[in-house]
């Protein structure tokens, strides 16, 4: 949290404070998350009322003692009355109506009492709009240049930045555990046995709540006009482009080398237990099926491997790429590869037991684009080009899948398959969902008439509880499609091949109907 005075930095050492760098306000955070906190405490899971109007009258005076106010007597007494007369309105009933008057009168009277007040209607009415607004944003930019400061200042000791070189890899290194955990019940079974009870208690909405309410408050913590103190980078010349602190400190390359070191024995772990289980078909431990197994880790598997590419395109920018680096990059992009396969390996496994439906063939088609884009980043390093060639290259590869996919008549594809690896025709597998084959349009019909040819005995579910049957949705799909297609003007050659297969089996068609 940072003030508007820039620190004097002539003659600093190097290493020290950037030319107009502001220095962190302790004050300022310390009543930022002590508010929050009161708030969280107050209002979190619980109805609104007069705790509200209390809580916003100390927050005047918390935002008062940190912004000193400027004018005299007639500023307090327009404040005060103001502040007054919304408040006993909130006292009366928190409507939704009474809030859109009460928070900008807020912080209209805040910014007129620090003297932010600017002149003219038009000037205090944007002023207020900028602070409730813009103010919440600016926490992450106030908390960017306390935390540029304190770079510049940790970096005469040599022990602190070694800590924060470990920021980014263990950071990063938490969320691929929880995707790999979410992903690999067999990992999930480890940690349900570790003495992590108490997490159980942790409620993860109070936590999303609190960080909401810091940058809400922020804007009323520390009052700014319209604009605010300007940034540090704005203060330097065009010609004076010099690297972020932060970023040159979470980013270094011994940074970089202790994340791929620690990411790769992470994926080590992950793609083991998926060769162990999935690819060679060792029985899992008690409790876990295949489809759970398969089902669990199919999605989240691809969004580790799209951090994971996000990564190394951020670290393939931030020079010198040394030889260690890029052969820890090259394993890991193999075993992200490796991921993808497994991934849609599980993705397999999961419609074998539960039959293919339309976002399953899309999430195929999405994994397909993930591991070629993961071979693009290899290729870019091998060939020495730009990220813009990538982004290039990935979208080509994109819009020939997508080309290719065009071609492929998808619900013919998806009811094709379905009947054929049912329980009733293949003496294995889900039953039919018939039904669904329906919603897939009349593209069905040539996989329905091989289910309808099915002995009767054999068919699951002939019936629903509507009494609809499958030779009914049948006849009911070719009866739309042949009245909906009779003229030339919606003929294609995908419908013409259906309507040639109807003529050649026009079971259950009122053909008297037709043209």
């Amino acid at each position: 949290m940072t003030d508007t005075t820039p620190v004097t930095t002539a003659g600093a050492a190097p290493g020290g404070d950037a030319p107009g760098l502001p220095a962190p306000r302790l004050s300022g955070g310390i009543m930022l998350a002590g508010l929050a906190t009161l708030a969280t405490a107050l209002f979190y899971d619980a109805p609104l009322g007069i705790a509200l109007p209390a809580f916003l009258a100390l927050l005047c005076g918390g935002a008062l003692l940190l912004n000193p106010p400027a004018g005299g007597m007639g500023r307090w007494v327009t404040a005060a009355v103001t502040l007054v007369a919304v408040l006993a309105l909130l006292v009366d009933a928190v409507t939704p109506l009474s809030l859109l008057l009460a928070i900008p009168a807020i912080a209209a009277c805040l910014l007129h009492l620090t003297g932010r007040w600017p002149f003219g209607l038009e000037g205090r009415v944007q002023s207020v709009g900028a602070m409730l607004v813009l103010g919440p944003w600016r926490l992450g930019r106030d908390s960017l240049a306390a935390l540029e400061w304190g770079v510049n200042h940790i970096r005469r000791s040599a022990i602190v930045a070694a800590a924060v070189r470990w920021v980014l890899p263990a950071g990063l290194g938490l969320i691929f555990c929880l995707l790999f955990t979410t992903a690999n019940p067999v990992l999930g079974l480890w940690v349900d046995r570790l003495p992590l009870a108490f997490l159980g208690d942790i409620d993860a909405g109070r936590i999303v709540f609190w960080m909401v309410v810091l940058a809400l408050l922020w804007p009323f913590v520390k009052v700014t006009g319209l604009a605010g103190p300007v940034p540090a980078p704005a203060l330097a010349g065009p010609e004076e482009e010099q690297d972020d602190p932060v970023l040159a400190l979470l980013l270094s390359p011994a940074t970089v080398v202790r994340a791929l070191a620690l990411f790769n024995a992470l994926f080590v772990l992950q793609s083991a237990m998926d060769v162990y289980y999935l690819w060679t078909g060792h029985d899992l431990p008690e409790g876990v099926t295949y489809a759970a197994y398969a089902h669990q880790g199919a999605y989240p598997l691809v969004l580790t491997a799209l951090l994971a590419a996000l990564f190394v395109l951020v670290a393939l920018e931030r020079p010198p790429v040394t030889g260690t680096v890029r052969r820890l990059i090259v394993v890991w992009i193999a075993q992200n590869i490796l991921l993808v396969l497994s991934a849609m390996l599980r993705l397999s496994a999961y419609v074998a037991a539960y039959s293919l439906t339309g976002l399953r063939v899309a999430a195929f088609l999405w994994m397909v684009l993930v591991a070629v884009g993961l071979g693009l980043i290899l290729a870019r390093m091998a060939l020495g080009r730009s990220n813009r060639w990538l982004v290039g290259a990935n979208l080509a590869a994109t819009v020939a899948l997508l080309y290719g996919a065009a071609w492929v008549n998808i619900p013919a594809l998806i009811a094709t398959y379905n009947v054929g690896h049912c329980r009733e025709a293949a003496g294995g597998g889900p039953d039919l969902d018939w039904a669904y084959l329906g919603r897939l349009g009349p593209q069905a019909i040539p996989a329905l008439d091989r289910y309808i040819a099915l002995p009767l005995h054999s068919r699951a579910g002939a019936g629903d509880a509507s009494g609809a049957t499958v030779e009914s949705l049948r006849q009911a799909l070719a009866q739309r499609f042949l009245t909906r297609h009779a003229g030339w003007r919606s003929w294609t050659a995908r419908d013409q091949g259906l309507r040639d297969y109807l003529a050649a089996h026009p079971d259950g068609i009122d053909q008297t109907s037709q043209p």
